[in-house]
């Protein structure tokens, strides 16, 4: 009798471990260090170093390994509408958000301050095989009230784009 509750108990566990990893279609977007996103946006980190009209965002993204790219584009899509609306942030002229896969055993906070400090396009060094989408909002310098809204999602060896113009009122 025992020994027929195990087997039923390991069956019902494989069986949820099962359905669980298979309703897992929700991309889930979260920030590297929430402190360090906020720091940056608002202007709180050392300005002889990090520039506050220039701004980057580092987020990590699970559950994107069985979505398409399209599909990766358009959550990311309303993502960065959602949280960051450009009316928002009249004083910044280009916001830049990098999404890199999340891992197991990576810990990318590790690499923001030396990142977005030396590195040219503020990417985070040694991981731009996990570097999964780009997106930047940049005002237009001959119309500030027009916005530049440029995705890319490098998923694999193709990557998909898309590039519109956001008008704030």
């Amino acid at each position: 009798m025992h020994k027929r509750i195990v087997q039923i108990s390991v069956v019902f566990s494989l069986l949820t471990l099962i359905y669980s990893c298979n309703q897992q279609n929700d991309l889930v977007v979260q920030p590297i260090s929430e402190e360090f996103n906020h720091e940056y946006l608002t202007g709180g980190l050392d300005k002889n170093f990090f520039n506050t009209i220039d701004v980057t965002q580092y987020y990590q993204v699970s559950n994107y390994r069985n979505l398409t790219d399209k599909q990766i584009l358009t959550k990311l899509d309303s993502f960065a509408m959602a949280s960051f609306p450009p009316v928002k942030f009249p004083d910044i002229q280009e916001l830049t958000l990098l999404f890199y896969k999340k891992k197991l055993f990576v810990d990318y906070k590790d690499h923001l301050y030396e990142s977005a400090r030396e590195d040219e396009n503020r990417h985070l060094e040694g991981y731009s095989d996990e570097l999964l989408a780009i997106v930047t909002f940049e005002r237009i310098k001959e119309n500030p009230k027009k916005i530049s809204f440029d995705r890319i999602v490098y998923n694999g060896i193709h990557h998909i784009t898309a590039n519109d113009t956001i008008l704030v009122q």
